[in-house]
């Protein structure tokens, strides 16, 4: 059963579509051939992912009795529109670049082309599908550049998530955008992603009843310290290989517990193998915990930190405190991002001819024509550039001995090109990533042919209306009299 994924002006644009008051010359608008392109706005860089969830939403088209006649209700009328989507599977034409493709704001990644009534109604699919795995997959990238690839990084975002099926998404695309593994079980299980966790501060608190009946430290006949006992016990428990939380008290006391349980029996020596430090200044307690245990004859010991990490914290923890070894990455992963992709869906042909949205922002003004993402490649096989025409242009790129055209045949009639598996994905950023001399500072251009195109473009719509400014009179103020009749 399909669902309205839909706002309110796309039925309502494709009912009006319908009728045949709002017919071009020769045709209903609704039959008209449009194509609308797919872009992200907020994001430096992100590679485009999603590709499975667009062919999920369109699959998953069909839309039940009961969604129908909510349709066919609306106060405004929309039993065309109603009509028209009761048996609707998308037979229209889409190209995408491949899964994994890095690219930057404002280019094209996408378009699709079919009739104007149905088509125009897939804008939402574009944006959910394309949005969270681009915008999650970016912040991963950033994440791991700042880490350095010789790190770990684990997602600690379940908790910060929401809903389960949310943070699975998160957890796949932070993983193809460059983390190791998550503590997200359900992700584990359904992906076959390496699933991670170390205890949590609580295990420490459940033992505070040695704090009043303690038990003897053997070696000095002195009583332990509850959270000492916590440690041995969690040692015990995991004999394997597992990782210490010393933050519950204070790392320094804690580090001195870990210390004292780990070497009270060879087995838990052998069991230690991490710290994770959760608060405080991180690098400098990290660099101080890792001392002490070389110290007291723990070396090689993982030092994995966390606590509200965002990517500016991770370059100064790097810089500071090299020897860290892995980071857990939580609420700036997910729910406290700095920018999301911001994913729109604009149309740019109909019937044959260019057209834009000009605006009165720049920074809104969208591109005409069948558009096409050239990159080139430098005879080092490191990107050199890329630039945004038109699909019927052959391009040269200054430094290039080879042109791609990135958007390729993705969706047609029904019919999908093949979607690598995650591990796949994965690879294939990780490939990209490192083909980019600099990834902030890119060049990304527009041929002068399509720059020509939105001008004249742009300059056609705005002389068509000339003389306008002769018909209206615009006061300084609205007052009730200026105001026209309800």
């Amino acid at each position: 059963m399909g669902t309205l994924n839909i706002d309110r002006y796309h039925a309502a644009m494709g009912d009006a579509s319908y009728k045949d008051a709002t017919r071009l010359h020769d045709k209903l608008l609704s039959e008209a051939q449009a194509t609308f392109y797919v872009t992200q706005r907020k994001l430096p860089f992100a590679p485009v992912l999603g590709h499975e969830r667009l062919v999920r939403l369109l699959i998953d088209s069909q839309i039940d009795r009961p969604r129908l006649r909510f349709l066919e209700q609306d106060r405004g009328g929309l039993k065309l529109f109603a009509k028209a989507i009761e048996d609707m599977h998308f037979v229209g034409a889409i190209r995408a670049v491949r899964p994994g493709t890095i690219v930057f704001a404002q280019q094209p990644f996408a378009d699709i082309t079919g009739a104007f009534g149905l088509t125009q109604a897939q804008e939402i699919k574009f944006e959910h599908a394309f949005d969270l795995p681009m915008t999650t997959a970016s912040t991963a990238m950033q994440f791991r550049m700042a880490a350095g690839d010789q790190r770990w990084l684990s997602d600690f975002s379940l908790r910060r998530n929401g809903d389960i099926e949310r943070a699975v998404d998160i957890a796949v695309y932070a993983f193809i955008g460059g983390f190791n593994d998550t503590s997200n079980m359900e992700a584990a299980h359904r992906l076959d992603i390496p699933a991670v966790g170390t205890e949590a501060h609580y295990w420490q608190q459940a033992y505070i009843e040695f704090m009043y009946d303690p038990e003897i430290e053997p070696r000095t006949g002195k009583p332990k310290h509850f959270e000492q006992v916590a440690f041995e016990r969690w040692l015990d428990a995991n004999p394997n290989g597992t990782t210490l939380l010393l933050d519950t008290i204070d790392v320094y006391m804690g580090a001195v517990h870990a210390a004292m349980a780990a070497t009270s029996t060879e087995s838990r020596r052998c069991a230690f193998k991490g710290f994770r430090v959760d608060s405080g200044d991180l690098a400098e307690l990290g660099r101080w915990c890792l001392n002490f245990f070389k110290a007291n004859g723990l070396p090689n010991l993982r030092a994995n930190l966390t606590g509200d990490l965002d990517v500016k914290k991770i370059r100064r923890i790097v810089k500071e405190f090299p020897e860290a070894n892995g980071f857990g990455i939580g609420t700036k992963l997910s729910s406290e991002v700095p920018a999301v992709a911001g994913v729109i869906f604009k149309e740019s042909m109909i019937e044959g001819r260019p057209t834009l949205k000009a605006s009165n922002s720049p920074d809104k003004t969208t591109l005409p024509g069948k558009l096409q993402l050239f990159r080139g490649t430098g005879k080092d096989g490191y990107f050199v550039g890329d630039v945004t025409g038109l699909d019927s242009e052959d391009i040269s790129i200054p430094g290039a001995v080879s042109v791609e055209r990135l958007l390729r045949p993705f969706w047609e009639n029904g019919q999908h090109a093949a979607i690598p598996s995650i591990e796949k994905q994965k690879a294939v950023v990780e490939e990209q990533r490192k083909r980019f001399p600099d990834l902030e500072n890119y060049p990304c251009t527009l041929s002068a042919e399509l720059e020509k195109l939105r001008d004249d473009l742009t300059e056609q719509m705005r002389a068509d209306s000339s003389g306008w400014e002769d018909l209206l009179t615009f006061p300084e103020t609205l007052t009730d009299d200026l105001l026209l009749p309800k």
